[in-house]
């Protein structure tokens, strides 16, 4: 008899092979129904669309559930010395916060260097590292620049001047799990071919309006299924930048190419760890997971904050897509597995951005052609498509997360569809879109 654990690596192969199933009957009927070339055409097109990030998913679940093994923590003896990097701009009391939580940690004090950077706060940030580091005598590094500069360019000061073999950053809003630390530095002693290290990011304030529970559902599809697969092969495609490691080798020698990147001869503002990772992948070193190291994060609770957060994110998404298409051909041979599978990654994502673009063609062509019924067959391809990660946050034993996968689903269709087409449009555009910030909580 299957138990709970055998169901739950059953349930997403079975949920991604019916899905698939009954979107090829669904398009066969609509093409046996309809002899119009353009129809036809738009047909063929959508299919593919749809039916690759399956064929994608169900080989992530494969490797996730029968695949997928942790590496186990070694012990405090054979940990590498660390420096954790916190970069903050008008953070306020959140730092304080996120400082403890690091000074807290079972990593070994004498192996752990924590250097805080004030990215030109003009609130309470710097007073709060002050009082972190009072209560916490020796522990911390501040490190305070005048001017905001940019989130790239304050982790580029602790990644300089710290001393460690592994560098982790944290951004200054997380909290960190008293093993996290240890979790993620693991794997670079057990392999010295790994390069960075990804950890497990959850929601912190799940409860704050209906916005970030549908986010922490979608980080549970994005860490525990999607790079949790990825890490199989050694090429999970962004380290976040709420938790995240670098072997000290991999990491010094494109850290100013990093710095310094540019989009269409612009300074690439965001998206600094996808593209930090994008260049360690490139040089060859691998990029793995580690899904019991959690660091909770928070989240905008407003939708203007959501789609702030998730321009920035399919914009950087975009730009470092078509620089991976750059390099992922450069001596690429059919029998490594590790770049093999970064190019069926990259067609995937490149496939999801393009997904918004086609929905909106065939929308449009079928309301043109006069067409009944469109957007109710879109309303209900959502919520077939939010059976996978409602499938995956079984494991959470949730109903109401559950729920809010297809709530997300139709909501997201609804209101936020635009997004991606939108940052396709608008790639060149550098801002983080934050506006700024006065902490009440971090005035002085």
């Amino acid at each position: 008899m299957l138990n709970w654990r055998q169901c739950s690596r059953l349930i997403p192969v079975v949920v991604i092979l019916g899905l698939s199933g009954f979107v090829c009957v669904q398009y066969y009927r609509c093409w046996q129904l309809d002899e119009d070339p353009m129809t036809r055409t738009t047909l063929l097109l959508s299919l593919l669309v749809v039916l690759w990030p399956l064929c994608y998913f169900l080989l992530i679940a494969i490797a996730r559930y029968w695949l997928y093994r942790e590496i186990p923590r070694v012990p405090d003896a054979e940990l590498p010395v660390c420096t954790v990097v916190v970069p903050a701009y008008n953070e306020g009391e959140h730092i304080l916060s996120t400082l403890e939580s690091i000074c807290n940690s079972d990593y070994p004090a004498e192996k752990l260097e924590i250097i805080a950077v004030n990215d030109g706060s003009i609130d309470g940030t710097l007073h709060w590292m002050e009082v972190a580091a009072e209560r916490f005598p020796g522990r911390i590094q501040i490190v305070s620049y005048p001017d905001n500069r940019g989130k790239r360019y304050a982790l580029y000061a602790g990644f300089s001047t710290g001393r460690g073999d592994v560098f982790i950053s944290v951004d200054s809003d997380s909290i960190v799990e008293p093993d996290a630390l240890a979790k993620l530095a693991t794997p670079f002693v057990h392999n010295p071919t790994i390069g960075a290290v990804s950890g497990n990011v959850r929601v912190a304030n799940p409860d704050e309006g209906i916005y970030p529970p549908m986010i922490d559902t979608g980080f549970t599809f994005a860490f525990d299924f999607i790079r949790s697969g990825q890490s199989v092969f050694q090429c999970v495609f962004c380290t976040p930048g709420a938790s995240s490691a670098y072997r000290r080798s991999a990491l010094v020698p494109v850290l100013k190419e990093w710095r310094d990147q540019k989009f269409m001869g612009r300074p690439a503002g965001i998206g600094e760890d996808r593209a930090l990772t994008n260049l360690i992948l490139r040089e060859g070193w691998g990029v793995t997971m580690q899904r019991s190291a959690l660091i909770y994060t928070n989240v905008p609770d407003t939708y203007l904050g959501i789609t702030r957060m998730l321009l920035r994110w399919e914009r950087s998404n975009i730009r470092e897509n078509m620089e991976m298409y750059t390099f992922i051909f450069k001596d690429f041979r059919w029998d490594d597995r590790r770049r093999l599978f970064m190019l069926l990654t990259l067609l995937q994502y490149s496939l999801l951005t393009l997904l918004p673009l086609l929905m909106i063609w065939v929308t449009l062509y079928n309301i043109l052609a006069t067409q009944g019924g469109i957007l109710l067959g879109i309303i209900a391809m959502a919520l077939l498509w939010s059976t996978l990660p409602a499938a995956i946050n079984l494991q959470r034993k949730s109903l109401k997360l559950i729920g809010f996968c297809y709530f997300y689903g139709v909501l997201h269709l609804l209101t936020l569809f635009w997004v991606t087409p939108y940052a396709f449009f608008t790639v060149r555009n550098s801002n983080w879109l934050t506006r700024l910030r006065a902490n009440s909580a971090g005035k002085i």
